[in-house]
């Protein structure tokens, strides 16, 4: 699901052939998010197909056809709907999460801060499943490890989203106060 976010993520900001938007996810968010050509492809035919985007063919001399995506209205619905759509299940998954977060340029605060509280309600159930866990298993050494390494990597980011929640939040007022 976050491919295809990201997919139409990057048509918000204008048309783009295949290649370009694989080079610019990888190189916005990093090799973890690499899309690659067996996933974009289908994505972006099924788009077509759906009517969320268009595509248009550019010939070029000396070279394959170049295939150029465009958003459509339908396509920016189908966007918002997508990034809207946070279950615990999606919110559980970390990617999902922070495909979410990397567009939140994109959408209104109340989505954000429902993002953000989602996750939260998630890395509140796995602490308390963690420290259950490190309860029980005390007797093995590196289960105990990874259990210390886990609880700390959520804290960390439980750390991380109050502080998201504090700029969104900022953010907000700011822009309240504006408007007043």
């Amino acid at each position: 699901m976050y491919a295809d976010i990201l997919i139409l993520g990057q048509l918000l900001s204008g048309p783009k052939h295949g290649y370009e938007i694989k080079k610019n996810v990888q190189e916005a968010l990093g090799e973890s998010f690499e899309i690659n050509n067996n996933l974009l492809y289908p994505a972006l035919r099924r788009f077509v197909e759906m009517g969320a985007i268009t595509k248009k063919v550019e010939k070029t001399e000396g070279k394959p056809d170049r295939h150029v995506y465009l958003l459509t209205n339908a396509g920016e619905e189908i966007f918002n709907e997508l990034i809207r759509d946070f279950p615990r299940k999606m919110a559980a998954n970390p990617m999902e999460f922070l495909v979410r977060v990397a567009l939140f340029d994109r959408v209104e605060t109340d989505v954000q801060l429902d993002i953000l509280n989602n996750r939260m309600a998630v890395l509140e159930e796995e602490m308390e499943h963690q420290r259950k866990f490190d309860e029980v298993h005390s007797e093995n050494r590196f289960a105990v490890e990874v259990i210390q390494f886990r609880i700390k990597q959520t804290e960390h980011e439980w750390s991380w989203l109050k502080q998201l929640m504090h700029i969104v939040q900022s953010s907000a007022s700011e822009s309240n106060n504006v408007e007043a």
